[in-house]
């Protein structure tokens, strides 16, 4: 049974109570500000002091009653429920559930996709858009029974939970290959177990990448990956890369000599800002590359790529690089980088651990798209 529909100004009502920055009965209670409230999960952050107790602003008062909606670039999707009362920026308009309305129910309608495109269609200002309130009131939202209500509000914490573990999980994979990386070697740097040492020339093929072409005819959507800058940067550090922003035309590449790179290679920024930010890829399959990156193919019989790749996070260029407009960094002086060489059954022992973190990552992130998916799905599905 559909519920009934109405204006969303049926469910709630706004709560502006202005409060002068000159009030003395508010300068100990907590100051919100959007920065302070996460986009879609509502989470608040509260890591600075309260800047109306520091005479700064005016602001709205709330308590543990109310909604707080960021009116503020409406498309973040700001939206909390605060556990205390306290003072929040006028950028957060304090929403207060009528008779019949679930607190909960309220900020799970205002996260909704067709919630946040209301606030959009009827926003003012192209760089800072605003939404329209009267226009949001006005907005149709459904009002199911308080026992309904109390059902999606139930289902959307179960998977809230869920997502929030996913996460917790992908930090932890995130950051256990480099530490790994460090308790079984050392710092590459100080190389404290004394372990051999080469130079980067000696064990891997050096070689930057090609030009990237300037015909339109050159590329091509279902052809092999070229590998650009902005590629390597998404992530920051992928082990893994196999999607790239551009395909070569395969007729194309008959017609002009370009170098394809093997999978295991790892692409190393040479020049640019990403050099600076220490932005660093594996090709997950085999690949072209723009010329603004190093590309080393490891000699598999004296280093594993995926070592390879995590002594490259370890890596930091900057002290060799030259001093010019932008960040450079030479092949040459990339060759001579010294890599530590532990024997080679301890550095694929090493890689098929992180291999086994790798696809805890993958299933992390499965997870939290299903959970996503998940209350997405449930919600739509209770609300009708």
């Amino acid at each position: 049974m559909n519920p009934r529909m109405v204006p969303l100004g049926e469910l709630c009502r706004m709560d502006r109570r202005s409060v002068p920055s000159d009030d003395p009965g508010v300068a100990g209670l907590p100051f919100v500000g959007v920065e302070h409230v996460v986009g879609g999960t509502g989470v608040l952050n509260l890591g600075t002091k309260s800047r109306i107790g520091n005479r700064k602003s005016t602001a709205f008062r709330f308590d543990e009653r109310h909604v707080l909606y960021a009116k503020l670039r409406p498309y973040l999707n700001k939206v909390a429920t605060p556990g205390f009362a306290g003072v929040c920026s006028t950028e957060l308009v304090p929403l207060l559930p009528r008779d019949g309305v679930d607190r909960d129910f309220l900020a799970c309608l205002l996260r909704r996709k067709e919630t946040v495109d209301c606030a959009m269609a009827s926003a003012t200002g192209s760089r800072m858009p605003r939404a329209d309130m009267k226009a949001l009131m006005a907005m149709p939202a459904p009002f199911p029974p308080l026992q309904r209500q109390r059902e999606i509000v139930g289902v959307s914490k179960r998977a809230a939970r869920i997502h929030r573990l996913c996460d917790s999980a992908k930090i932890c994979v995130r950051d256990f290959a480099p530490a790994l990386f460090v308790k079984t070697f050392g710092d590459p740097v100080e190389n404290p177990m004394k372990w051999e040492v080469g130079e980067l020339g000696e064990v891997a093929d050096l070689a930057a990448g090609d030009p990237a072409p300037q015909d339109r005819e050159a590329f091509s959507p279902d052809g092999p990956p070229f590998v650009r800058m902005q590629d390597v940067g998404r992530d920051h550090v992928n082990p893994a890369l196999s999607v790239s922003a551009d395909r070569l035309n395969p007729i194309w590449l008959r017609e002009n000599r370009l170098r394809v790179f093997a999978k295991g290679a790892v692409l190393i920024p040479k020049s640019g800002a990403s050099v600076n930010l220490n932005h660093r890829a594996m090709l997950a399959a085999d690949a072209y590359v723009v010329s603004h990156l190093a590309v080393a193919t490891p000699d598999r019989s004296r280093v594993d790529p995926a070592y390879l790749f995590w002594w490259s996070v370890h890596y930091d260029p900057r002290a060799q690089m030259q001093v010019t407009t932008l960040p450079s960094l030479k092949l040459a002086t990339l060759k001579r980088a010294k890599v530590m060489l532990p024997p080679l059954d301890i550095q694929r022992h090493f890689a098929a651990t992180v291999e086994i973190s790798s696809r805890a990552a993958i299933a992390a992130n499965a997870a939290a798209d299903s959970a996503s998916n998940l209350t997405a799905a449930l919600a739509a599905r209770l609300i009708k």
